[in-house]
């Protein structure tokens, strides 16, 4: 376990980014420490891709459903 003190205004920007791509807080930290050592942890990767695509596919239902209306 490791801890740190960070700016406040950081701190702001980690619960955005994981608010924006729902992964916790800890999970945007380990991938931000990763990245910075030169360590890229595969499974990850494959978790953010298929959160995302996940996200995209809920969009473009919505924008299907939105020009249905439209249309």
């Amino acid at each position: 376990m490791v801890g740190a003190r960070i700016p406040q205004a950081w701190q702001q920007q980690i619960q955005g980014i994981a608010v924006a791509s729902g992964r916790t807080e800890a999970q945007i930290v380990r991938e931000a420490i990763a990245a910075y050592l030169g360590q890229v942890n595969p499974d990850g990767v494959a978790t953010a891709l298929a959160s995302l695509q996940s996200r995209v596919e809920i969009l473009e239902g919505k924008l299907a459903g939105n020009g249905r209306l439209v249309g």
